[in-house]
């Protein structure tokens, strides 16, 4: 992969995810929850900024948005919480999530990057691993994932 490829992947990724916590903050009843996970979408919005204002600095063009498959997968959350997994259930969509964000910057980290680029992708990397520590924290307060 080329790294405006890179850059296109990682930039959508953190629009589907911003747009999954946004979601899970309006699907949740206790605020402290909400206030978290608008933090965290907030914390993804500023990562995709980041990863927007270096596509600019290496002059790629193009603006890349998020996934149909995150499109689905929010369509999803409305079904579980539907199904009565409440907040538990969300906490633990979000940490799927972050799973799967995670294994996205890896694998971009696998690949041959410029240095500002790999810096930046290692110091989110760092961040996510700390929200998914915090997820794992409320889940237990809630008495872990439901099956």
């Amino acid at each position: 992969m080329n790294t405006a490829e890179i850059l296109d992947r990682v930039v959508a990724v953190c629009i589907d995810s911003e747009k999954r916590y946004r979601h899970a903050a309006n699907d949740v009843d206790r605020s402290n929850l909400e206030a978290f996970f608008n933090r965290q979408a907030d914390s993804r919005k500023q990562f995709g900024d980041e990863f927007e204002a270096e596509r600019h600095r290496l002059g790629i063009d193009g603006k890349p948005s998020g996934t149909f498959s995150g499109f689905i997968d929010r369509e999803a959350l409305d079904f579980s919480v539907a199904m009565s997994k409440g907040d538990t259930g969300v906490v633990e969509w979000c940490r799927v999530d972050d799973e799967a964000v995670i294994d996205a910057y890896e694998k971009a980290l696998a690949e041959s990057l410029p240095a500002d680029l790999r810096t930046i992708i290692e110091r989110q990397l760092i961040e996510i691993r700390r929200a998914v520590v915090k997820e794992q924290e409320v889940l237990r307060l809630f008495g872990g994932p439901r099956s």
